[in-house]
């Protein structure tokens, strides 16, 4: 399908296959069909993780001239063609003659987090000379803290600067996931584009989840490790709860399959918003793990949502994209999606993407991923760093 703008226009493409050579070539090919005079300034790029990352770069690489390339691995591919998908890339080509896109790369977020996001985000301003003024970022959670990423890049840029986006994913695997920026594909980095010029993008999250049982505090945290809760031990709020028939459900793995269908409510002292955290560990002490830091006073809840809230979810933050649009059309939208989502609504996932069409329009161009965490927040004072939640990116002239 084709997608017509004036000013901004976008449009996407799909790519199959075991090559994954070829299926990134495909995509890419599509992408730019679309597009004015089949040129893009840049390609927004989500891939299987089961394709060779580096050739799917490769293949776009081929047809993309000299447009920015930036993305990240998934635990599933999104787009308005073949809804939730899986073993394919999804590539979405925008051009606008009145606004300029600038990449940013931050690396080594084992070691440094803070200074990688601040990186990323010197690097937009540096090539903007300074009048970036909204970002994507697509970062790796897996191996560092993702809350000290962002605030790294939101040191940079500001408090009330807004940015959005997602972390890579890779299946559930937990051991690594891959961003892309132009031609090279990286692990544990932070990759985005920042945003110039005249146009309208705004970012709504949500999740869709209430609490159940009794509030805990957090009494012993360190850094993504939550230790003690009312004095025992973090997975004693699951086993409490659950009982100790389901304890093994608890360490079997990574994410365990509890967390996915009753994350954890973090109520932060300073904050109005309830957010959502899995544990991607639990060790035999009882110790959970988590992609992001808990700090110790927070008060903690389990949630539970189901499949009629989840769709529920997906349809108001559409409208709530609609009505921030204030009458704009949109000309591309970009979806991060929990994979924890993906879990609960299994089959139905098809529908979450085909409720957001029916509320922003059928012939909107939609890319996206299921991620392992959800980057929204600013200028209202949100908290960035999301797990288990929906957020919906549109752009419009």
């Amino acid at each position: 399908m084709i997608y017509f703008a004036y000013m901004i226009a976008a449009s996407l493409g799909i790519g199959k296959g075991y090559d994954a050579k070829i299926a990134g070539r495909e995509a890419c090919q599509q992408a730019l069909s679309g597009l004015p005079g089949n040129v893009a300034d840049i390609f927004l790029v989500f891939a299987s993780i089961t394709l060779d990352q580096d050739k799917v770069i490769e293949g776009i690489n081929e047809v993309s001239g000299k447009s920015i390339i930036v993305g990240c691995s998934t635990a599933g591919e999104i787009s308005s063609e073949a809804f939730s998908g899986e073993k394919s890339v999804v590539v979405m080509g925008i051009i606008s003659d009145q606004m300029k896109f600038w990449e940013g790369i931050g690396h080594h977020i084992l070691w440094s987090p803070s200074k990688a996001g601040e990186d990323c985000a010197n690097l937009m301003e540096y090539n903007s000379n300074g009048y970036v003024n909204s970002a994507l970022l697509f970062l790796d959670i897996l191996s560092g803290n993702g809350d000290l990423t962002l605030e790294g890049a939101i040191g940079r840029f500001g408090q009330n600067f807004p940015i959005f986006g997602g972390a890579a994913a890779d299946d559930l695997r937990f051991y690594e996931t891959y961003q892309y920026l132009n031609n090279k594909v990286y692990s544990g980095s932070i990759v985005g584009v920042g945003l110039s010029g005249e146009y309208k993008a705004v970012g709504v999250v949500k999740h869709g989840f209430l609490p159940i049982g009794i509030a805990r505090k957090v009494t012993k945290s360190s850094g993504t490790i939550l230790h003690e809760l009312d004095g025992k031990p973090a997975s004693s709020i699951y086993e409490e709860y659950f009982g100790v028939e389901h304890l093994s459900e608890l360490h079997e793995g990574l994410l365990p399959s509890l967390a996915i269908t009753f994350p954890l409510g973090v109520f932060l002292p300073e904050s109005v918003d309830v957010v959502l955290r899995n544990p991607v560990f639990v060790d035999q002490h009882g110790a959970m793990l988590f992609t992001a830091s808990i700090p110790e006073g927070s008060e903690i809840r389990l949630m539970i949502s189901d499949l009629e809230r989840g769709l529920e979810t997906a349809e108001l933050a559409a409208k709530e994209v609609m009505t921030k649009l204030e009458g704009r059309k949109p000309k591309a939208v970009i979806v991060m999606n929990s994979i924890a989502r993906k879990k609960m609504l299994g089959l139905h996932a098809d529908e979450e993407i085909q409720i957001i069409q029916q509320v922003i329009g059928r012939d909107v161009p939609i890319a996206g991923l299921y991620t392992y965490a959800e980057i929204g927040g600013a200028p209202t004072g949100q908290v960035p760093f999301h797990n288990g939640s929906l957020l919906i990116w549109a752009l419009a002239e």
